[in-house]
């Protein structure tokens, strides 16, 4: 054999060996993108449909805040099919509504309030099946210079972050 039919051997095999390594690589990464694809795809593959929900507190309006904020969610994440008459309901209901002073200045004077909402979601089938339930309890905490209604939007944020996280991480 001569020094040039040899060279071009070990570079074969050398291919050969760039090929194996690269064909095993390719298998990972396919293998590592699949489950990412298929962790980020929980979708719900029926509509739902999102009533205003029932207001069991003295507080009048967290209901409409609330209620805009869940259903805006689930609008802007997609992965949901909102329609009138969907294939389940998605109820709720805020049981609980609590604002109490949480801090004071030095005066004695109310400088932050917590407030604590908690509400009951589930989701239903047409049929009247329920196919989950939830509480979810959120507080948050503002500053007194602000209107209650502050309050209100940041508590209903967190409400609707939570209920997103648990419906879709369900599915």
């Amino acid at each position: 054999m001569t020094l040039e039919r040899i060279r071009i051997l070990k570079i074969g095999e050398a291919d050969c060996m760039n090929k194996s390594h690269c064909a095993k690589i390719i298998v990972i990464l396919l293998m590592t993108l699949s489950c990412v694809y298929s962790f980020r795809s929980g979708s719900f593959a029926h509509s739902i449909s999102i009533p205003p929900l029932l207001n069991l507190t003295s507080n009048t309006e967290i209901e409409r805040i609330l209620s805009d904020e869940v259903i805006n969610a689930f609008i802007k994440d997609g992965r949901v099919t909102i329609k009138k008459d969907g294939d389940y309901i998605l109820k709720g209901m805020i049981t609980g509504y609590m604002r109490k002073p949480d801090s004071y200045n030095s005066s004695g004077e109310v400088e932050e309030y917590r407030l604590n909402v908690e509400t009951k979601f589930s989701l239903v089938s047409d049929t009247e099946e329920t196919k989950w339930e939830r509480n979810i309890s959120e507080s948050v905490v503002y500053s007194a210079s602000e209107d209650e209604t502050i309050g209100v939007e940041k508590v209903a944020e967190r409400i609707k972050d939570s209920l997103l996280r648990i419906m879709l991480d369900t599915w």
